[in-house]
């Protein structure tokens, strides 16, 4: 019996000291699930970035059906790199490139694409439609440097669906660069939906000014030590 019990713990013992040796060595031994995993994802990622490299090869193509099922495949990668490229799409002669190239920009947040989206939305040439999507991807993407250049864009004669398009994007960027103007339609404007708009968006910026104040540190004697009482005289 003790025999049989030497042997039964003898290749515990071993393993211990292998798992001492290995800590000694500095040496990380992964199980073989790890590796495979780390393997595949090396495998996908280079196979990812491939394939980026390909749709961005296509975007050059002579052929707009081409080009624009890039532009969906560089929106449905997610990847970072893509936004140079959709903001390159900006540019493209096919309606439809340009509009699925503006969704991606707003679907992904992509900030860097702020100020392009703003040029294009004072394009004589963009279509209503157009302008609606930049709005939407304005208002999608949150950056408060639009915020100004949408308030000077609804000083412009606006069809009802692009002003309310515009209404509602001040309000989901939140700047408080558009409560002045929100006031005056949520006050003055002739179509009661527009009016509903704008206070929604007064309400919506307002809230996120208060939230942001909350958040914010305290005035700069919070930090420094206070002086002592001083003593009646």
């Amino acid at each position: 019996m003790e025999g049989t019990q030497l042997l039964q713990s003898r290749p515990r013992r071993i393993f211990g000291w292998v798992l001492v040796l290995v800590a000694l060595s500095g040496v990380v031994v992964l199980p073989a699930s790890a590796q495979f995993t780390n393997r595949t994802l090396q495998q996908r990622n280079r196979a990812q970035a491939g394939s980026l490299d390909e749709h961005i090869r296509k975007l050059n193509n002579p052929d707009p059906d081409t080009r624009l099922e890039a532009v969906r495949q560089l929106a449905s990668s997610r990847d970072r790199k893509a936004v140079e490229y959709l903001i390159q799409a900006l540019g493209d002669g096919d309606t439809r490139i340009r509009a699925k190239a503006v969704e991606a920009l707003g679907e992904m947040r992509a900030a860097d694409a702020t100020q392009v989206l703003v040029q294009q939305l004072f394009l004589r040439s963009s279509e209503p439609a157009m302008k609606q999507r930049i709005l939407a991807a304005l208002g999608k993407i949150g950056d408060p440097r639009a915020a100004r250049p949408i308030v000077e864009f609804l000083q412009l004669d606006l069809d009802q669906s692009t002003r309310g398009t515009a209404v509602y994007a001040l309000g989901e960027i939140g700047a408080a660069e558009g409560l002045e103007i929100l006031h005056q339609i949520a006050l003055g404007d002739e179509d009661p939906t527009i009016r509903r708009l704008a206070q929604e968006a007064t309400a919506k910026i307002e809230y996120y000014q208060s939230a942001k104040a909350r958040e914010a540190k305290g005035p700069t004697d919070t930090f420094l030590p206070k002086p002592p009482p001083q003593q009646p005289r």
